[in-house]
């Protein structure tokens, strides 16, 4: 299915699961191309609203009726197959794309694209290179799948594109970007790969078209090499490297490219894991030829995205942070630069996930002083006992040797954090699902 023929032939698009981070990035893409854009979202969220503000006509619920009129429907992997629109869809031959179906034909309408992929720090590093190619006045388009203060989830530019390229159900094989950046390979989709050799085949099947900038030291990472890698570490030999680094908080390091030394950089953001994402950002951006004084201001300019280690307010004169970490390999990452007592309330993300990856979780969750174990975001699936958050709440207690407690919902989070967070520096609330709102929610009442 070629875009252009869509833009040549229809204007009418209609988006299930609009509000999505992603999906409301396409929507708005679309808008500026002209299409008429219709969708419909479960609840209202902050998506819906900056798309309604575009001219979107959005729907709140999902009924075959706010299908009516689409001549084209696209859907985001969280959509069943029983939804009454793509049912209306099917029924009435009105041809559907998968949201990462439409990002992959977008893409290929731009001469120079990147693609970000990684199980962890696409939407920081994406960000990233983003500001650093707008500070290069490159005048990126860029798709992102979180909110960067400075242009959203969408920016709208010239003809470079940025996005991420997310494996969940092998979405980015739906993509073939010029340039292929591989940040990591771990163990996150259980419901999609069979196992770990299963998930490298296909980062390895992602890379193989263009240009790949892949982490030397990643193990599974290295096995997606090519004929075309340019290499980026700390560890191993690589062509772009990070040495001389500060040890904890936000890490200063020098940075050299083919062996040259190219300047020393302070980064905004903590983490080791974050020298990384920079380091990724230098190397595609010393390719794409921006000076490296650029690069360097840009990166150290970069403050970060929404639910990245995000400061959302006070409670009692206690600082409260939240962060997409929703991995064992985040998580830990997270906790292993606080250096105040910290209170983590964690909402684990699937049951699948859980289940799976149960004693990493447990063992990622003990770096924090404290813990609320909060209920689990399902996701797109069923209850399962064996992946559910009290189960999780259960096996950390085991070995977890501060205060705990399990939280089934708001009630009871709102009722342990009066009792208990005032006994800590700081409180970092945890997860992908709807933590984030349920966290500020507290703070606006309790705040």
């Amino acid at each position: 299915m070629n875009f252009q023929y869509f833009f040549a032939n229809y204007k009418n698009i209609h988006f299930i699961g609009v509000g999505g981070v992603s999906m409301s990035g396409l929507a708005a893409f679309c808008l500026t191309k002209g299409f008429n854009v219709s969708g419909s979202d479960k609840v209202f969220s902050v998506g819906v609203k900056r798309l309604r503000a575009l001219g979107a006509t959005i729907s709140v619920g999902h009924r075959a009726e706010n299908a009516k009129g689409a001549e084209l429907i696209v859907y985001s992997s969280a959509v069943s197959d029983k939804n009454p629109e793509l049912k209306y869809a099917v029924k009435h031959g009105i041809p559907v794309l998968r949201r990462s179906e439409l990002l992959g034909q977008i893409l290929s309408l731009y001469p120079r694209s990147v693609c970000v992929s990684g199980s962890h720090g696409k939407t920081t590093a994406t960000a990233m290179l983003a500001e650093v190619f707008i500070a290069a006045g490159l005048n990126p388009t860029v798709f992102l799948g979180g909110d960067r203060k400075t242009f959203g989830n969408f920016r709208s530019g010239g003809d470079i594109a940025i996005a991420e390229a997310c494996e969940y159900r092998r979405n980015f094989l739906d993509i073939s970007p010029r340039v292929a950046v591989v940040l990591n390979i771990d163990n996150d989709h259980v419901d999609t790969f069979a196992d770990m050799d299963d998930e490298t085949a296909a980062f390895k099947e992602f890379v193989k078209d263009g240009l790949a900038v892949v982490n030397a030291d990643d193990y599974y990472a290295r096995k997606v090499f090519n004929s075309t890698t340019i290499t980026f570490g700390i560890k191993n030999l690589a062509v772009y490297s990070a040495k001389y680094l500060t040890k904890s908080g936000c890490r200063a390091f020098t940075a050299y490219a083919y062996g040259k030394k190219l300047g020393r950089i302070r980064l905004k953001i903590a983490g080791e894991h974050n020298v990384y994402n920079a380091l990724a950002v230098i190397a595609v951006s010393n390719e794409f030829k921006v000076p490296f004084a650029v690069i360097k201001r840009a990166i150290e300019n970069f403050d970060g995205v929404k639910r990245r280690n995000e400061f959302i307010g006070e409670y009692r004169g206690v600082p409260c942070y939240a962060d997409y970490a929703h991995h064992p390999t985040e998580i830990a990452a997270l906790l292993k630069d606080k250096s105040e007592k910290t209170l983590a309330v964690f909402q684990p993300h699937t049951y699948s996930r859980t289940a799976k990856l149960l004693g990493d979780f447990v063992s990622s969750l003990n770096g924090a002083d404290g813990l609320i174990v909060y209920k689990t975001y399902p996701a797109r699936e069923k209850f399962s006992a064996d992946g559910d958050a009290k189960r999780l709440y259960i096996e950390t207690g085991k070995i977890f040797k501060g205060y705990s407690a399990y939280a089934g919902g708001y009630a009871a989070l709102a009722k342990e954090l009066k009792t208990h967070a005032e006994k800590f520096r700081k409180i970092v609330f945890i997860g992908a699902g709807d933590i984030y709102e349920t966290a500020k929610k507290f703070i606006s009442e309790n705040g």
